[in-house]
């Protein structure tokens, strides 16, 4: 005889469902969270985050008064930071966690946007694929606004299917603070307003009158925000001088760094899937993601490479703001074609593509192979306890900052020693960096040392010029130690 099974009600089914769309954007961003998190401070702190020191660690009238001069354009990043050492003191660990937080808060607004969208298994697709991607697992570990700015242009995208689909005045409202607020942190999320923009007008054009009340209300929520952000784009436009250094767009950065960092085999699987991905989620009718998320892949980067023919504006690192979008646009592919199980072998396989370079970004000298704790480390080690002076030289590729950035990274080597040729420290300067002076003419601040050190890069190297200065001034060369484009001289008193 055969047994009858009870038949299972769909209520618990329901709940069922209920509690997995609760848990996915939690569950996933856990993971981002502690993905980002692995091997944090493994890499050595360098130049750009450098300037994220300086700027979170002076008083908040000294802050004020760099931002009137220079870097207005990071002021509210460096206001976050400000806080977080206020609160728990400078270490490279705190420098770089709110990246690896936003990356993990990133991924779990993918999961909710695309559920607006009624696409739940994409956006956890979209999700999982967004931790993959090399630039993201690069920006995680970054302690600069990179991971913030994709945060933003998901939560400022989110806020405008919200306000299309509740049209309220008080959504439509956020949507534009949130825009202004965007903007002050990374002021190339206009690029993502633009890209808002051609997204209504290509609705508008599709559906005619019944779109039209949203888009007059995106357009004056838009034209608001531009308006309150005047007098901080005057300021930053005063300042652009500062990216003067950028240069002309090349095609790897667009195809290959931009996203993918140096991972060429991510890249060709990568573009395979965002074209592919576009081509599906153009053929959905009405206010749909693909009239969202098509102009975020496409505008901000063609928009930003055109006007960098003019004036530079480009480098690889600000369209990290675009890599949810990447993402999704990618995952749409995968989504469509493929079953939950076989979901699971392609993302694999795009992680077994993302594992190397993630191991790359966290070796020791992985960013600009900077060897900074390895040049603090030796300091503490070899000082001793007699008085110590340290001549801080060249720092390698960038000619406006000192090797001090060394000590504003990495303290404890430098703790307690006299700064030979400093005139002005970088908090009261008003400026990024600090004025020094000549050591010829700072000589009488040697007085009682016993021991002094240079550290200069091997570009720009001053140790002829430093040495020949000291040994006339009665010191000698005691040793030579040599890191990854850095030299270290130690000199000691001649003695009779």
């Amino acid at each position: 005889m055969t047994a009858i099974l009870p038949r299972r009600s769909a209520a618990p089914v329901s709940e069922k469902r209920q509690t997995r769309l609760a848990l996915s954007p939690i569950l996933v961003g856990l993971g981002g969270l502690v993905t980002s998190l692995a091997g944090l401070t493994s890499a050595s702190i360098w130049y750009d985050e450098a300037a994220s020191i300086t700027a979170a660690t002076r008083s908040w009238p000294q802050l004020w008064q760099m931002l009137g001069t220079v870097d207005a354009v990071h002021g509210a990043y460096y206001a976050l930071l400000h806080v977080i050492v206020d609160l728990v003191g400078y270490s490279p660990f705190a420098l770089r966690l709110p990246s690896a937080v936003a990356v993990g808060l990133t991924a779990a607004a993918i999961v909710l946007f695309a559920r607006q969208f009624g696409r739940p298994r994409l956006g956890v697709i979209a999700a999982v694929i967004f931790l993959a991607l090399p630039r993201t697992t690069w920006m995680a570990t970054e302690g600069r606004s990179y991971a913030i700015s994709a945060l933003l242009a998901i939560v400022i995208t989110m806020a405008l299917a919200h306000a299309v689909h509740a049209k309220t005045r008080r959504s439509w409202a956020v949507y534009g603070v949130l825009v202004a607020l965007g903007c002050t942190v990374f002021i190339y999320l206009a690029l993502i307003v633009v890209a808002h923009a051609v997204g209504i007008a290509w609705w508008l054009r599709a559906r005619g009158a019944p779109a039209r009340p949203s888009a007059l209300r995106w357009l004056v929520a838009a034209s608001g925000a531009a308006i309150a952000l005047i007098p901080f784009a005057v300021v930053v436009i005063g300042e652009s001088g500062q990216v003067s250094w950028l240069g002309t767009p090349t095609l790897e950065q667009v195809l290959l760094a931009q996203w993918f960092y140096t991972s060429l085999p991510f890249a060709v699987v990568g573009w395979a899937l965002i074209i592919g991905g576009s081509a599906f989620l153009s053929r959905v009718p009405g206010f749909s993601l693909g009239k969202l998320i098509l102009p975020l892949v496409v505008l901000p980067t063609l928009l930003l490479v055109a006007v960098s023919f003019a004036m530079p504006l480009y480098t690889p690192r600000y369209l990290s703001m675009c890599l949810p979008f990447v993402a999704i646009a990618m995952a749409a592919v995968l989504d469509r074609i493929l079953s939950n199980q076989r979901v699971g072998i392609a993302i694999a396989l795009l992680a077994a593509l993302a594992i190397p370079q993630a191991v790359e970004q966290r070796q020791p000298e992985a960013r600009d192979d900077a060897a900074w704790p390895q040049v603090s480390a030796y300091l503490a080690a070899d000082r001793g306890d007699s008085a110590v002076a340290i001549i801080y030289g060249t720092v390698y590729g960038h000619p406006t900052a000192t090797s001090r950035v060394m000590a504003y990274a990495y303290p404890d080597g430098f703790a307690d020693t006299v700064d030979v040729t400093l005139v002005t420290p970088a908090a009261e300067s008003g400026r990024l960096w600090e004025y020094t002076a000549p050591l010829e003419t700072r000589l009488d601040r040697l007085a009682g040392v016993e021991v002094t050190y240079l550290v200069t890069s091997t570009s720009r190297d001053l140790r002829p010029e430093t040495t020949s200065t000291l040994l006339a001034a009665g010191w000698r060369v005691a040793d030579t130690v040599s890191f990854t484009n850095v030299n270290v001289v130690k000199y000691e008193r001649a003695r009779p």
